[in-house]
């Protein structure tokens, strides 16, 4: 009996060919292969041959697989914490009420304790590394959900004083920036003037910067989120001592900083989202009405002010409703889920204000997950819910 013959396959400049199949692939066309397939695949094609993982690291193609990645449905990112430990999951949405969906897990950290939100900035996110304990010299990490790889950044020279961060994306030359702010002198019910601000680019040898100039501001509250849409990273700021929200926009390319005045007055805690591609406030009202602040034009500091009432919405007559506002979608949907999670389910809710409809997914899975500390806990907070979750080949 003759022994069968091996598949071999063959790379050259021009095509590839597999023996035994008789299979001739252009060489051009394999980035274009590539860029549909799923990083987990991908990372495992590292190790075929040198060929192929020229192509993958190539930071062109990495770009382009981020810009091919950002056009698919994008899912949600929870943050829940529970047992001294932060979780991400994603969910991704059908568009539709479904009796029962199970997000997947991407990764946890420790509790957070220099910044309550770690958004995901296309597919990376920055958080704190277990041994941050001391302010006086803290470290920030990176990491990457899609490849489970992560990278500690130096340490910040921060004076001995409490930091926020950020991060954000330049699409034009592929760069992640991460902006730290020093607390400065406390000027009203936990607003800080802005004292020092630093950048680092996310690349090998790099070190922090200082940044020289920047407008005057209060740092709002630890738990208010940021925002990057297209290069402009956004952070919710305060004038001074007064109570009226402004919104930091920072240019991350030329590193600029501009102040969009003409936010809501009040002790709000807004939510800083993204509506139809433009940054947004959103915030809830009295008598279940929720307000949507649009900046339309951030040079002009111009704003739409809408206010929905979703009373009439049959979900919103449970007794026992105590869902918040955290974001909005792609579709224009305003998305509530609630504080805690208490129960092996919960119900995240979609409200979409041109239709004035209401629809619930119920959210299975998440207290059954099966990490140190994690499901020891008796009830799980839900810390913060964005849309924007894509793949990421960025290997750290």
């Amino acid at each position: 009996m003759e022994k069968q013959r091996s598949k071999k396959t063959k790379i050259s400049d021009d095509l590839i060919t597999c023996s035994g199949n008789s299979v001739q692939i252009p060489f051009d066309l394999i980035p274009e292969i590539l860029k549909r397939l799923p990083v987990k695949t991908l990372a495992r094609f590292l190790s075929v041959s040198k060929e192929y993982t020229s192509i993958i690291r190539n930071r062109d193609f990495m770009k382009s697989y981020l810009i091919n990645s950002s056009t698919r449905p994008q899912s949600l990112i929870f943050t829940i914490a529970g047992g001294g430990i932060h979780c991400f999951f994603s969910l991704i949405d059908q568009g539709e009420s479904t009796s029962s969906s199970k997000p997947t897990y991407l990764m946890n950290c420790p509790h957070l304790q220099l910044k309550t939100f770690a958004p995901s900035v296309h597919g990376l996110i920055c958080h704190e590394p277990p041994s941050t304990l001391i302010v006086s010299s803290p470290r920030l990490i990176v990491s990457n959900p899609s490849t489970r790889r992560s990278i500690i950044l130096p340490k910040i020279d921060a004076n001995h004083e409490c930091i926020y961060h950020h991060m954000g994306y330049d699409p034009i030359d592929g760069d992640y920036k991460v902006l730290c702010m020093m607390k400065g002198m406390h000027v009203y019910q936990r607003r800080y003037l802005a004292k020092e601000l630093q950048v680092f680019t996310l690349r090998k040898g790099n070190s922090w910067r200082m940044v020289e100039d920047f407008p005057p501001h209060c740092l709002c509250h630890e738990d208010t989120p940021d925002l990057c849409i297209n290069g402009v990273l956004y952070y919710v700021a305060m004038l001074d001592t007064a109570s009226i929200h402004a919104v930091m926009s920072f240019d991350v390319r030329s590193e600029k900083f501009d102040l969009i005045k003409g936010g809501p007055d009040g002790d709000l805690n807004p939510k800083l989202t993204r509506y139809e591609g433009k940054p947004a406030l959103l915030f809830p009202g009295s008598d279940y009405r929720i307000n949507l602040w649009v900046i339309e034009d951030a040079a002009k500091h111009e704003w739409s002010k809408m206010s929905y009432d979703v009373s009439s919405t049959s979900l919103i007559r449970n007794p026992y409703f105590h869902h918040c506002v955290f974001c909005t979608n792609d579709a224009g949907e305003i998305v509530l889920a609630p504080d805690f999670v208490r129960t092996k389910t919960f119900v995240v809710l979609y409200y979409h204000p041109k239709k004035n409809t209401m629809r619930s997914v119920v959210i299975k899975g998440i207290r059954d997950r099966k990490i140190p500390l994690w499901d020891e806990a008796s009830y799980h907070r839900i810390i913060s819910v964005f849309s924007g979750q894509v793949d990421n080949l960025m290997f750290l």
